[in-house]
Protein backbone atom coordinates (compact mmCIF):
# COMPACT_ATOMS: atom_id res chain seq x y z
CA UNK A 1 0.00 0.00 0.00
CA UNK A 2 0.88 3.45 -0.71
CA UNK A 3 2.50 5.37 2.11
CA UNK A 4 0.04 8.47 2.79
CA UNK A 5 1.70 11.31 4.93
CA UNK A 6 -1.37 13.32 6.96
CA UNK A 7 -3.11 16.54 4.95
CA UNK A 8 -5.86 18.60 6.00
CA UNK A 9 -8.02 18.41 3.40
CA UNK A 10 -7.65 16.70 0.14
CA UNK A 11 -6.85 19.73 -1.70
CA UNK A 12 -3.63 19.97 -0.23
CA UNK A 13 -2.51 16.98 -1.59
CA UNK A 14 -0.34 16.17 -4.79
CA UNK A 15 -1.52 14.53 -7.53
CA UNK A 16 0.12 11.11 -6.65
CA UNK A 17 -1.77 11.24 -3.19
CA UNK A 18 -4.94 12.13 -4.48
CA UNK A 19 -4.79 9.09 -7.23
CA UNK A 20 -4.21 7.55 -4.04
CA UNK A 21 -6.83 8.18 -2.12
CA UNK A 22 -9.21 7.74 -5.37
CA UNK A 23 -7.96 3.85 -5.08
CA UNK A 24 -9.05 3.47 -1.36
CA UNK A 25 -11.89 5.59 -1.66
CA UNK A 26 -12.76 3.29 -4.74
CA UNK A 27 -11.66 -0.24 -2.52
CA UNK A 28 -13.79 0.78 0.70
CA UNK A 29 -16.75 1.44 -1.35
CA UNK A 30 -16.59 -1.89 -3.32
CA UNK A 31 -15.76 -3.56 0.06
CA UNK A 32 -18.62 -2.20 1.70
CA UNK A 33 -20.32 -3.77 -0.95
CA UNK A 34 -19.39 -6.52 -0.95
CA UNK A 35 -19.78 -7.14 3.02
CA UNK A 36 -23.57 -6.20 2.38
CA UNK A 37 -24.05 -8.87 0.10
CA UNK A 38 -21.89 -11.33 2.06
CA UNK A 39 -23.82 -10.67 5.38
CA UNK A 40 -27.25 -10.86 3.02
CA UNK A 41 -26.44 -13.94 1.41
CA UNK A 42 -25.30 -15.74 5.45
CA UNK A 43 -27.93 -14.15 6.85
CA UNK A 44 -30.38 -15.23 4.45
CA UNK A 45 -28.97 -19.18 4.74
CA UNK A 46 -29.56 -19.31 8.24
CA UNK A 47 -33.15 -17.83 8.19
CA UNK A 48 -34.08 -20.11 5.35
CA UNK A 49 -34.91 -23.04 8.24
CA UNK A 50 -37.23 -20.91 9.45
CA UNK A 51 -38.96 -19.39 6.63
CA UNK A 52 -37.83 -15.92 6.76
CA UNK A 53 -34.74 -14.08 4.95
CA UNK A 54 -33.33 -10.86 5.76
CA UNK A 55 -36.08 -8.51 4.44
CA UNK A 56 -38.64 -10.23 7.08
CA UNK A 57 -36.09 -10.27 9.49
CA UNK A 58 -35.40 -6.27 9.77
CA UNK A 59 -39.31 -5.73 9.46
CA UNK A 60 -39.23 -8.11 12.53
CA UNK A 61 -36.42 -5.83 14.23
CA UNK A 62 -38.17 -2.67 13.17
CA UNK A 63 -41.27 -3.57 14.70
CA UNK A 64 -39.83 -5.06 17.79
CA UNK A 65 -37.77 -1.20 17.97
CA UNK A 66 -41.34 -0.08 18.15
CA UNK A 67 -43.77 -2.04 20.25
CA UNK A 68 -46.82 0.42 19.96
CA UNK A 69 -46.41 -0.50 15.85
CA UNK A 70 -45.38 1.57 13.38
CA UNK A 71 -48.00 3.04 10.09
CA UNK A 72 -46.78 1.33 7.09
CA UNK A 73 -45.72 3.99 5.43
CA UNK A 74 -43.13 5.07 8.10
CA UNK A 75 -41.85 1.40 8.08
CA UNK A 76 -41.09 1.15 4.11
CA UNK A 77 -39.53 4.81 4.80
CA UNK A 78 -37.33 2.92 7.80
CA UNK A 79 -36.75 -0.10 5.83
CA UNK A 80 -35.75 2.34 2.87
CA UNK A 81 -38.54 0.14 0.28
CA UNK A 82 -41.54 0.78 -1.65
CA UNK A 83 -44.20 0.00 0.13
CA UNK A 84 -45.79 -2.95 -2.57
CA UNK A 85 -42.47 -4.70 -1.21
CA UNK A 86 -43.41 -4.05 2.39
CA UNK A 87 -46.72 -5.00 1.68
CA UNK A 88 -45.51 -8.84 0.39
CA UNK A 89 -43.23 -9.10 3.65
CA UNK A 90 -46.07 -8.19 5.65
CA UNK A 91 -48.62 -10.62 4.09
CA UNK A 92 -45.89 -13.31 4.52
CA UNK A 93 -45.06 -12.38 8.49
CA UNK A 94 -48.80 -12.22 9.06
CA UNK A 95 -49.90 -15.58 7.41
CA UNK A 96 -47.43 -17.00 10.01
CA UNK A 97 -49.27 -14.92 12.68
CA UNK A 98 -46.23 -12.99 13.63
CA UNK A 99 -47.27 -9.09 12.85
CA UNK A 100 -51.06 -8.20 13.25
CA UNK A 101 -52.23 -4.61 10.64
CA UNK A 102 -54.54 -2.69 12.33
CA UNK A 103 -56.23 0.54 12.06
CA UNK A 104 -57.46 3.50 14.32
CA UNK A 105 -60.82 3.86 14.83
CA UNK A 106 -60.70 7.48 14.29
CA UNK A 107 -58.51 6.91 10.64
CA UNK A 108 -59.31 3.79 8.95
CA UNK A 109 -56.83 4.92 6.28
CA UNK A 110 -53.73 4.15 7.94
CA UNK A 111 -52.56 0.71 8.94
CA UNK A 112 -50.65 -0.22 11.65
CA UNK A 113 -48.57 -3.12 11.57
CA UNK A 114 -47.60 -4.35 15.05
CA UNK A 115 -45.61 -7.94 16.34
CA UNK A 116 -48.00 -10.45 17.78
CA UNK A 117 -46.36 -12.59 21.04
CA UNK A 118 -45.52 -15.27 18.63
CA UNK A 119 -43.09 -13.44 17.17
CA UNK A 120 -41.52 -12.68 20.23
CA UNK A 121 -39.79 -16.52 19.86
CA UNK A 122 -38.53 -15.94 16.82
CA UNK A 123 -37.12 -12.46 17.16
CA UNK A 124 -34.80 -14.62 19.92
CA UNK A 125 -33.87 -17.07 17.55
CA UNK A 126 -33.12 -14.57 14.74
CA UNK A 127 -31.25 -11.86 17.47
CA UNK A 128 -28.83 -14.86 18.32
CA UNK A 129 -28.34 -15.92 14.87
CA UNK A 130 -27.18 -12.61 14.01
CA UNK A 131 -25.17 -12.67 17.03
CA UNK A 132 -23.18 -15.38 15.96
CA UNK A 133 -22.92 -13.84 12.62
CA UNK A 134 -21.41 -10.66 13.52
CA UNK A 135 -19.10 -12.67 15.75
CA UNK A 136 -18.05 -14.10 12.97
CA UNK A 137 -17.67 -11.61 10.57
CA UNK A 138 -15.29 -9.74 13.02
CA UNK A 139 -14.17 -12.55 14.65
CA UNK A 140 -9.99 -11.71 16.03
CA UNK A 141 -10.76 -7.53 15.79
CA UNK A 142 -10.06 -5.46 18.81
CA UNK A 143 -11.87 -3.38 20.51
CA UNK A 144 -10.05 -0.53 18.77
CA UNK A 145 -10.39 -1.42 15.07
CA UNK A 146 -14.34 -2.07 15.25
CA UNK A 147 -14.35 1.31 17.04
CA UNK A 148 -12.69 2.77 14.73
CA UNK A 149 -14.09 1.08 11.90
CA UNK A 150 -17.88 2.21 13.38
CA UNK A 151 -16.52 5.71 13.76
CA UNK A 152 -15.54 5.64 10.43
CA UNK A 153 -18.86 4.05 9.07
CA UNK A 154 -21.22 6.11 10.94
CA UNK A 155 -19.47 9.53 9.22
CA UNK A 156 -20.33 7.69 6.27
CA UNK A 157 -23.57 7.15 6.64
CA UNK A 158 -24.49 10.50 8.31
CA UNK A 159 -23.43 11.77 4.94
CA UNK A 160 -25.66 9.51 2.89
CA UNK A 161 -28.95 10.18 5.28
CA UNK A 162 -28.28 12.82 7.24
CA UNK A 163 -31.74 12.56 9.19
Amino acid sequence: MPNITHHNSVTEMTADHQGDLADYQLELGQTIGDISRAWRYQMNQRLKPFGLNLSTRQVLVQLHRHPQGLMQRDLARKLGIESPTLVRLLDILEEKEWIQRTTLASDKRRKYAVLTPKANEQLKIIEKLSKELRAEMMQGLSLSEISDATQVMRKMKNRLLPD
